[in-house]
């Protein structure tokens, strides 16, 4: 994703000089309604960000990993944000940042110039010192949150992160996790804390704000009547034979196959792959007894939750 054009300090914080495709120039009567995809990384986010693309852009299906006609952009881009807040985040503490980020989320709201903003999310669901919840709460907001089986997790992060599954399972299981966190350099994307795989759902689920839980599993098990779910939750009206004809050109075989013929720009540098394999319960049949005892614990806590708040029907 490009990086906004630096604005000038004459220039009020509210009015970007120069937006990207992605931050459009332009504000709407009303702000746009941001719908969050989020999810913990390696869990199906980039696939129905592709699956949108697709369903949106039937003549351009199947689209271009790397041009991606819809507009999804992530709430972690340091870019995006320095232009909407007019300063850059480099001069900034982490503590000033997670407090300026809503004000940048409402002001890229303001000048979207559709009635929808679909933006993809990793950052866990917390609260500000202050009491504000950093990714704001309905009814401006609302979520779409992919739940991934955490054994599963682990061993796509193997690959992603370049760490080992038992390193993949310590991250899933720690408090502090975070990523683009580096000291090294600066990332072009903000930190994001995650934290445990159970507290990054449990937050998720629990926001105030309305909420569609996708599940990996019935995504891959049931893709039509999962998919359906999330595109009407979306204010979509595409009809089953438009939803099957954007998922077959979202096929992991079809994607694996544009990323054959050209590097997508997403895949870290040290990963031969973005798409790997994206199958289900590969964690349980490589991961040791101890190694899944946390993570299944983890996930009987979540169920418990999801149930409680009657989150499915």
């Amino acid at each position: 994703m490009r990086t906004p054009a630096r604005r000038s300090a004459s220039v009020p914080a509210s009015v970007p000089e120069s937006a990207p495709a992605s931050v459009p120039a332009s504000a709407t009567a009303q702000p746009a309604r941001t719908v969050w995809l989020a999810s913990y990384p390696k869990s199906g986010n980039t696939w129905f960000r592709i699956f949108i693309a697709n369903l949106l852009h039937p003549e351009q299906a199947p689209v271009n990993l790397n041009e991606l006609p819809e507009r999804t952009p992530i709430a972690s881009s340091r870019g995006h944000f320095d232009d909407l807040v007019g300063l850059p985040s480099a001069l900034l503490t982490q503590a000033e940042i997670d407090r300026l980020r809503p004000a940048a989320d409402a002001e890229l709201a303001r000048v979207w110039d559709e009635p929808l903003l679909l933006r993809k999310a990793h950052d866990g669901y917390a609260f500000l010192p202050d009491g504000r919840p950093m990714m704001g709460q309905g009814p401006e907001y609302a979520a779409l949150y992919i739940l991934r089986d955490p054994w599963d997790v682990a061993v796509s992060m193997t690959n992603h992160f370049g760490c080992t599954l038992e390193q993949a399972v310590e991250n899933l299981c720690n408090p502090a996790f975070a990523v683009a966190k580096s000291r090294k350099g600066l990332s072009g994307q903000l930190r994001q804390d995650l934290g445990t795989w159970e507290a990054h759902a449990s937050g998720w689920l629990q926001a105030p704000m309305d909420l569609c839980l996708l599940r990996y599993e019935r995504m891959k098990a049931s893709p039509l009547a999962e998919f359906r779910r999330a595109v009407r939750f979306l204010g979509l009206e595409h009809g089953d034979n438009a939803i099957e004809a954007a998922l077959e050109a979202s096929r992991f075989e079809h994607l694996q196959a544009q990323e054959t013929a050209q590097r997508f720009h997403e895949t870290p540098h040290h990963a031969q792959a973005f798409f790997r394999r994206g199958q289900v319960g590969e964690g349980l049949a490589q991961l040791s007894a101890e190694q899944r005892q946390p993570l299944e614990a983890m996930r009987e806590r979540v169920e418990a939750l999801i149930a409680a708040r009657v989150l499915e029907t």
